[in-house]
């Protein structure tokens, strides 16, 4: 390394941890550290794969995945239980990781979790992912299978999709295989991940006849692409923010990223589709303390025609932005947990689809974290383990077992 790139590489660092140390954060965040070292963290490894496009290495998208699963591999091993079994395989053309944990001898035939990782359908794999799924195998007590499906923007959607489509039923269908009932079936996700859940549980039970997972478990989900002025948005920027949510929803969607301001603004919808979707995105179906917002109010103009021809009748696909679901295909699903975080701009999507699913008789358990925010439940294993975070695993873990111990 030559003495300019170490001077930048210190300037960058420097200058990430000056900022999130002084960073203000809202009051009401309950582990605001926590919270800063992740962000640190996170700045940190993209200011270092932008100095690496920057010198020739590469281009920023993938070397942050390259960082990501370099640091994952180097320190996971440490938090990984011993009694659990890591192998990988490949289901009907997609890589998957199963973890097994040890059961009891006379246990024959089990349930099982699978898990669908987060990463704005760009970043995050299997790796990044090994000691919160591990994790999960472990509480649980059931083996899991990770899904490693290809990533955005080389594979737009619905290509991310169709893999973890793939790879779940192959998997129900040689369940016997490694001893699971393949109806007891749990699929899970986190962030996008919890997209993907949300729409494989549709897809699946879209087929005829339907074919329906035991449970469906929704970890702070994207979940619409439809109103980017909700309280949520306008609320909360910690992580997640309108903007970078737009620009990712167009990586996933392979559309050009110049439209990210117009759907920030609400201008990618006419004010026909906005009346008649309107009673979804009502913000009477919050809690009170979620509703009020200086800045809010509600989206009722005609967008810009240009940008509604590309991008409206695509955020309105259900299998992609499953909060647009008809009435008739939430009827079939199967429960949900759904998980959210009361300082995530992605928050009102997991309470407009609880309320959803509700009103179609779905049984619905949703369990909102006030003080936290995306994506916190990274932190609820290993040495930076925080209070908050264990508590939400734990919470999820016993809806698992609940589900899977139903007769």
């Amino acid at each position: 390394m030559s003495k300019r790139t170490g001077l930048l590489l210190f300037l960058c660092v420097s200058l990430s941890l000056s900022y999130f140390l002084h960073r203000p954060l809202p009051s009401t965040l309950a582990e605001p550290w926590a919270t800063r070292r992740f962000l640190f963290l996170m700045d940190s490894m993209h200011k270092l794969a932008g100095l690496g496009e920057t010198f020739g290495f590469g281009n920023l998208q993938q070397n942050f995945r390259d960082i990501l699963d370099f640091l994952a591999i180097r320190y996971n091993s440490q938090s990984i239980p011993n009694s659990v079994t890591i192998t990988d395989a490949v289901f009907d053309g997609v890589p998957v990781r199963i973890y097994r944990p040890s059961v009891s001898k006379d246990q024959k035939t089990t349930g099982a979790i699978v898990f669908y990782h987060g990463g704005g359908w760009i970043f995050g794999s299997i790796e990044t992912y090994q000691v919160l799924t591990a994790a999960l195998a472990n509480k649980t007590g059931v083996p899991l299978v990770s899904v490693g499906y290809r990533l955005a923007p080389e594979f737009k959607y619905p290509v991310p999709l169709d893999d973890c489509v793939a790879a779940t039923l192959f998997f129900m269908k040689h369940a016997k295989d490694y001893g699971v009932n393949p109806k007891r079936i749990v699929i899970a996700g986190d962030s996008a991940g919890g997209n993907l859940a949300a729409a494989v549980a549709l897809r699946l039970t879209s087929k005829k006849p339907p074919i329906r997972p035991i449970a469906q478990v929704l970890i702070y989900p994207v979940l619409q692409a439809f109103d980017f002025r909700v309280p949520a948005h306008l609320q909360n920027d910690i992580f997640v923010t309108s903007k970078g949510l737009a620009r990712i929803v167009l990586l996933y969607l392979g559309l050009d990223l110049s439209l990210a301001e117009h759907m920030a603004a609400n201008n990618h919808t006419t004010a026909a589709v906005k009346a008649r979707h309107a009673d979804v995105f009502d913000v009477a179906l919050l809690p009170e303390k979620y509703r009020s917002s200086g800045s809010y109010r509600k989206s009722v103009h005609d967008g810009t025609p240009e940008v509604i021809s590309r991008v409206q009748e695509k955020i309105l696909d259900p299998y992609f932005a499953p909060l647009m679901a008809s009435a008739e295909m939430v009827r079939r699903l199967p429960g949900a947990y759904i998980l959210t975080a009361g300082h995530d701009a992605l928050r009102d999507d997991g309470f407009f689809y609880a309320e959803k699913l509700r009103k179609h008789g779905v049984d619905v358990q949703h369990v909102d974290y006030p003080g936290a925010y995306h994506p916190f439940l990274m932190h609820s294993v290993g040495p930076h383990a925080t209070d908050l975070s264990a508590q939400a695993l734990n919470d999820l873990v016993e809806y698992v077992k609940k589900k899977l111990g139903e007769k």
